[in-house]
């Protein structure tokens, strides 16, 4: 549990900033050890705080006393419902009351700050805490995963000597399973974590992270895209960058490795299902064909027939909390949904298969032709998707942001297309490509391919 990891750090050690104040181990120790939350021992909760520092203490005061809680996205509070139907919590314990969605709400709602405190902790009991995360839904409705601490925490580094010497920077919603992953690495590590509000402006927020003299942050890979187009991206010195999330491809590795030489890069493949599987160090794109072989502790890699990557962790943990669905196979594998293919000695992703562009019969992965537009020098981010066609039923279409200083967009538009040409299969290439201010991402810090 929590506890057991943050009493072993010294009690004034810094462990939580925010643009407000700083908190010390010895609070957090506190926090997962108080009796003011024992009113909810043994409860089904369901969490939702945009305030992302009172996340982090109901997260630690909750930890071996209820049941299960529900960790509800704070940047997006509309599938709330849905999900607290299915889930029919005990009670729903928020940092403020969400209107106006509290009518539609069946449960109790129980302001944090109203927690009523236990008139005795002498009985009080631990029990292991169930934690049920929403799927992203990039591509599909979103699940409900439960999962262990232990199967949360099973990759974050322990060591406290090494800990202390980095501060993190939470650009996530700590509700996420990414989000979580960068929560419990910095706190079972002892290393600084700073909060930033997710509905607050990016510069705002690298700002932030800049002035708290940052030095590690995890991102995926559109949200790093839109980090380097910020002014205050000139003033961030990490010495750790972590991407995941969304394919990592070369290009954005290459442009990160040029900002932040000093900067060791590591990019993780994990999913809400199958927790933390492994992570590469190498500053390359894709994995070694040698992890199928000798996959990284803690888990089996395979790819079937059909070219999906399977996962077998050590540890079958993690469920749908529908019981109408088994999560893994006979023999233990956990399919991802994401396509790879083996060439030159890696392994490749290649996208989801069910967000492939069907052209004509052809199968076009949007990722794919994003990669190979990103190449380009003078985009800075692009989204591709499909367009309806009566001919062939759809056709690539893409969204490009340029860097402001390109104005002739006639022959960028001339550039890009023969760039495709030159690259991909006739099919793959954009029939249609326009030039827009911005292109959105979900609160999941992923590309928006709604």
């Amino acid at each position: 549990m929590v506890g057991d990891y943050i009493r072993r750090f010294e009690p004034e050690r810094v462990l939580w900033i925010n643009d407000l104040r700083e908190i010390t181990a010895g609070e957090i120790a506190r926090l997962a050890s108080a009796g003011d939350t024992g009113c909810l021992t043994g409860k089904n909760i369901a969490l939702w705080a945009s305030d992302p520092l009172v996340f982090a203490q109901a997260f630690v005061a909750l930890d071996g006393k209820a049941a299960r809680v529900l960790l509800l996205p704070g940047t997006n509070i509309r599938r709330a419902p849905d999900f607290l139907n299915h889930f029919q919590p005990d009670v729903f314990l928020v940092d403020s009351v969400p209107e106006p969605l509290s009518e539609t709400i069946k449960c109790p709602i129980l302001p944090w700050n109203d927690v009523p405190p236990r008139e005795s902790y002498e009985t009080q009991t631990s029990c292991p805490t169930q934690w049920v995360i929403p799927t992203s839904g990039t591509t599909a409705s979103p699940k409900l995963v439960a999962h262990t601490f232990h199967s949360l925490a099973r990759t974050a580094k322990t060591n406290p000597e090494t800990g202390r010497h980095y501060r993190w920077g939470q650009l996530y919603d700590m509700a996420r399973f990414a989000g979580l992953q960068v929560f419990l690495n910095s706190l079972l590590s002892g290393s600084t974590l700073i909060l930033t509000r997710p509905a607050e402006d990016l510069e705002e927020r690298v700002r932030s992270l800049v002035e708290h003299r940052c030095n590690a942050i995890s991102a995926t890979p559109t949200l790093w895209r839109k980090i380097l187009m910020t002014p205050a991206a000139a003033h961030l010195r990490p010495r750790q960058i972590t991407l995941g999330g969304e394919i990592v491809d070369q290009n954005i590795l290459n442009a990160l490795r040029s900002q932040y030489p000093g900067a060791r890069l590591s990019h993780v493949y994990a999913s809400t299902e199958a927790g933390a599987a492994f992570t590469v160090n190498d500053g390359k794109a894709g994995f070694p064909v040698e992890f199928l072989r000798t996959p990284p502790p803690g888990v089996q890699l395979r790819v079937n027939q059909r070219g999906y990557l399977l996962i077998r962790p050590e540890r079958r943990e993690q469920s749908y909390l529908s019981n109408s669905e088994n999560m893994f196979d006979a023999e233990g594998f956990i399919n991802t949904g994401d396509l790879v293919t083996e060439r030159d000695g890696r392994v490749y992703f290649l996208g989801r298969a069910n967000g492939a562009i069907n052209v004509g019969g052809n199968k076009v992965q949007p990722e794919e032709v994003e990669a190979v537009l990103h190449a380009l020098p003078g985009v800075r981010l692009a989204r591709v998707y499909a367009r309806q066609s009566s001919i062939t039923g759809s056709l690539v279409a893409a969204d490009v942001q340029l860097d402001p200083a390109i104005t002739d967009l006639e022959m960028m538009k001339r550039d890009l297309t023969s760039h495709c040409s030159r690259a991909l299969e006739e099919f793959k290439v954009p029939a249609v490509i326009r030039f827009v201010n911005e292109i959105q991402m979900k609160d999941s810090g992923k590309l928006s391919r709604q």
